[in-house]
């Protein structure tokens, strides 16, 4: 599996580049372990700390709260301490989500908990959390404290989201509500989004009406981009997606597409039911893909990916921005859920990407 850097919208480029510094400022005051288990996962070195250029972290939280300061008529640099700290939070809980979901393969490679062991992994993670809460702490005046409220706020959003999901798994099929599960979506996909965006516009002295609609912009892009993802964990070019086919299938996650399957009341959901009660070879797990496709379940997902990522840029063309910045946003939204530039970005026509596989 490749871990070459897929194509990604010039905003996010830039927003790489903006972050960086700061990121490698932050984690070369961690143990020297952490350090290069924190900095493997950002794609910056191997396992054994040689320097590579591997896919790494999208940087999208960062990316919006740079815009969100951008929005505001302020530089970049006034929200940085946001920016970094969003992305120290978001990379935090992708290493302890690998440990919980026991993915051994993200961005194209093993995971840290598999290269580094899971006590390794678990305090990188948490050594990120404390490091973006010191980065806001340090910020003067009460805009670093409000943008640390909200940062906390994400979090915990982000951790009960979490938790309803580990419920989803475990509990029996008609218990699931497709309205709760498109909450934990919001809350996986859209928290820390949103957070970023009034993180971002909060250092930059935003008025909190502006804020709100990018938050707001950035839920409804989140529940896209977590349906979108749960489309690509069946279906999802394993290239481009950096982990292996049918990844939730092998782990028996109930995610949008397998639970609308399983209630749409098909003739092919009896058989999916049976199915993912007994153990997937490869014959396996592409039959309950067919099946879910044939229940409606991949139809479903993809209508609400594509739906709520319409709904993110209605709020975006309704909002007063500096053009410039509307069609960055655009642009980040869009490639969240989609995981490519759309042809309809700055100097390119033709409107958004597919939202889902």
């Amino acid at each position: 599996m490749s871990s070459a850097q897929p194509a990604v919208p010039a905003v996010v480029e830039r927003a790489r580049v903006f972050v960086r510094p700061a990121l490698a400022q932050a984690i070369a005051r961690f143990p020297a372990g952490l350090e290069r288990a924190a900095g493997y996962y950002f794609g910056w070195w191997d396992a054994d700390g040689s320097p590579v250029a591997g896919r790494g972290s999208r940087s999208l939280q960062a990316c919006m709260a740079m815009l969100s300061a951008e929005a505001a008529g302020a530089e970049a640099e006034v929200a940085l301490p946001g920016a970094v700290a969003v992305e120290l939070i978001h990379n935090f809980s992708l290493l302890h989500d690998d440990i919980i979901d026991g993915d051994d393969i993200r961005r194209g490679r093993p995971t840290a908990w598999v290269v580094y062991g899971t006590g390794t992994s678990l305090l990188s993670g948490d050594a990120l959390w404390a490091a973006a809460a010191e980065g806001l702490f340090a910020v003067d005046g009460p805009a670093g404290a409000a943008a640390a409220r909200e940062l906390n706020n994400a979090l915990t959003r982000m951790i009960h989201a979490a938790a309803r999901e580990c419920e989803f798994d475990d509990g029996p099929v008609d218990s699931l509500s497709i309205d709760d599960y498109l909450h934990v979506c919001e809350g996986k996909g859209g928290a820390l989004l949103g957070s970023a965006a009034v993180i971002g516009s909060v250092l930059a002295g935003a008025p909190a009406a502006q804020a709100e609609v990018l938050r707001e912009a950035a839920h409804r892009a989140g529940t896209a981009w977590q349906a979108a993802n749960d489309l690509e964990n069946i279906w999802g070019d394993t290239v481009l997606v950096g982990k292996p086919g049918f990844q939730d299938l092998r782990s028996r996650k109930r995610t949008l597409p397998v639970i609308a399957a399983l209630q749409s009341g098909h003739p092919a959901s009896d058989e999916l039911a049976c199915l993912l009660k007994g153990d997937l070879d490869e014959d396996g797990l592409a039959r309950a893909a067919s099946l879910i496709d044939a229940a409606g379940g991949r139809a479903y997902a993809q209508e609400v990916a594509r739906s709520h990522l319409a709904q993110a840029v209605a709020l975006l063309d309704g909002a007063a921005l500096p053009p410039a910045v509307h069609e960055d946003l655009v642009d980040l939204l869009d490639f969240a859920v989609t995981r490519r530039p759309r042809t309809g970005g700055r100097g390119g026509h033709g409107g958004h990407g597919t939202a889902a596989p």
